[in-house]
């Protein structure tokens, strides 16, 4: 295996990788989308106050910076007919960012075409993620993805040093799952006791404190804690059998044990499953226990932990096979990660049997995108331009949004 040439063939990938993510869901492109909160929420805020007030606008219980500044963005710079391709222009660059992240590292192993290759097909093509899939609301979701990556990467200073800080300042300011990643940060910047590692952890521990103390709040429906039973159950199905069982095969397992779990817990075998791979895992990244798969193993893991146990609404319902799956979409990805730098310093059949996982990976993971992109859920919705032109003819019409059932109203100005 050889490693890239140039900076351009880098380049290269990084454009085939935005492409991957572009043509997932084409009609966002070809039609022009707001997806839920991101229109009546983020842009009717943008539209409606003041540009620091949207700018700093706490939804649901924190402050997510990014999809407020997208819906500034999309009334400032475009005619009101172009909106949505900047939100989506947005989250476009922001779903880029972990691939960002791992081609510019370091890491011998990250450092061939191969490795390269299949890591970035492993972002791109995760099993029913398209909730995910560029709108801004849900770039939290990628940059609590790119956090994790960082803390497994090694460190760097220069440019790529300061993109990493200000990712990981994005991240603290726009998603709250990755607050949970900073007793790591403080973990690693211990163990190495380098600036750059210090200087993460700086930022991380800024931007949670200004989350918890000028715009965290608690909000009704979201009881933090899970049971360990349904909490294992969540994670067997999204986190082993939606990556490992092609669809819709995957529907039918799930279905198999879903239906005796609810808010209090159920059977006590898919922790017991989940509890054994998490230990074969282990035993793989403890034998390199200075390597970054130990890192994306313990992100994966506190994260899915965190995303669960504080997930909204009924807990039970992420049992469904597209229920939260913008919860999974992280740690499914670092888990992934984590089974291919296996599969790249393990040795003998440590090695073998990761680098068998991995090829499966793939090959589920570009089934799914090309044989089911995304429920009809998230490929539906009326195009933009019309609703546009519907608007201008009666400034009371509240405009249809994406999914089907979400509108959005702009009173005149």
């Amino acid at each position: 295996m050889r490693a890239p040439g140039s900076g351009l063939e880098r380049v290269s990938y990084l454009v085939f990788f935005a492409l991957l993510v572009a043509v997932r869901l084409p009609r966002v492109f070809l039609e022009g989308r707001f997806w839920a909160e991101e229109g009546r929420v983020h842009f009717e805020n943008a539209w409606n106050m003041p540009w620091l007030d949207a700018l700093l606008f706490s939804y649901a219980g924190y402050l997510n910076l990014t999809a407020n500044a997208a819906g500034l963005l999309a009334l400032y710079l475009p005619p009101l007919w172009a909106a949505p391709y900047v939100s989506t222009g947005l989250a476009l660059i922001i779903q880029c960012l972990p691939a960002v992240l791992i081609l510019t590292s370091r890491l011998d192993w990250l450092r061939h075409r191969a490795v390269l290759v299949a890591a970035l097909l492993l972002i791109a093509t995760p099993p029913h993620s398209e909730e995910v899939w560029l709108n801004s609301i849900c770039s939290q979701y990628h940059l609590t993805l790119s956090a994790g990556i960082i803390l497994a990467l090694e460190s760097r200073g220069g440019l790529v040093g300061v993109l990493r800080l200000a990712v990981l300042l994005l991240a603290t300011l726009s998603a709250p799952m990755s607050w949970v990643l900073a007793p790591l940060f403080a973990l690693r910047a211990l163990q190495e006791r380098t600036g750059p590692r210090f200087r993460q952890l700086l930022v991380m521990a800024l931007g949670v404190a200004i989350q918890l103390i000028w715009f965290f709040a608690p909000i009704p429906g979201r009881e933090v804690g899970i049971s360990p039973t349904l909490l294992g159950a969540i994670v067997l199905a999204k986190q082993v059998i939606i990556p490992l069982v092609p669809t819709p095969l995957d529907s039918k397992l799930i279905g198999l044990f879903a239906r005796d779990f609810s808010i209090a817990g159920g059977p006590l075998w898919p922790l017991a499953v989940v509890a054994v791979l998490f230990v074969i895992l282990a035993w793989g990244v403890l034998r390199r226990p200075k390597e970054a798969p130990l890192w994306f193993l313990l992100a994966g893991g506190i994260i899915v932990t965190g995303a669960y146990a504080g997930s909204l609404g009924d807990k039970a319902g992420l049992l469904i096979l597209l229920g939260g799956n913008r919860y999974a979409f992280g740690p499914q990805v670092l888990f992934g990660l984590t089974v291919l730098g296996l599969a790249m310093l393990l040795r003998g059949r440590g090695r073998l049997w990761a680098r068998a996982v991995v090829i499966w990976l793939l090959v589920v993971g570009m089934w799914g995108y090309f044989a089911f992109a995304g429920s009809g859920q998230v490929q539906s919705g009326p195009p933009w331009l019309p609703e546009v032109q519907k608007w201008e003819q009666d400034h009371n019409y509240r405009m249809k949004i994406w999914p089907p059932g979400w509108s959005m109203g702009l009173p005149p100005k």
